[in-house]
């Protein structure tokens, strides 16, 4: 198997020796690597990418970490930004038809076209009419139709939406 032996204060590898087992490198790592020091040198099992030291503890740092302590703002989803060394999450609002995160401006916009939103549309049209025939049954068999009536509510408010948009 390989060891891989780190460097504290850089987190650079520094030697890939070949051992049996951990247990062999540990009773006797001057062995394996001469220049062994227990004080400036960590081993593991594992050869990490992002390497972080915590406690003594060797371990692969977080997406937060990256993004914070190593600047990879391209790891940043869709409504999220930093600022004063946070990653702060926005909700995309519910209204918006295709969602659109602006990054320079940190927040959210609709991105759908004038064609997508005619489409949209049009689909909710042919549901509002659906919904208003099968109201109709509903009430001439005494079904009880207020979830119906909510659909049709919810459908008027995002046609007059998707409407107001352009």
């Amino acid at each position: 198997m390989i060891l891989y032996i780190y460097d504290v204060k850089t987190l650079n590898i520094v030697a890939k020796p070949i051992v049996n087992s951990n247990n062999e490198f540990t009773n006797n790592p001057l062995n394996f690597y001469p220049d062994w020091n227990m004080g400036i040198h960590i081993v593991s099992e594992i050869e990490f990418q992002n390497p972080m030291l915590d406690i003594n503890i060797i371990r692969e740092k977080t997406r937060e970490e990256l993004i914070l302590l190593d600047n990879k703002n391209e790891l940043l989803q869709d409504g999220e930004y930093v600022e004063n060394n946070k990653i702060i999450r926005v909700e995309a609002p519910s209204y918006l038809f295709k969602k659109l995160w602006n990054k320079e401006n940190n927040l959210w916009e609709e991105g759908g076209t004038q064609e997508d939103i005619n489409l949209e549309v049009n689909k909710l049209i042919d549901e509002f009419t659906i919904l208003g025939e099968q109201k109709e049954r509903w009430i001439k068999y005494g079904f009880d139709v207020l979830d119906i009536e909510n659909k049709i509510a919810e459908n008027i408010i995002r046609r007059k939406f998707l409407l107001e948009i352009f």
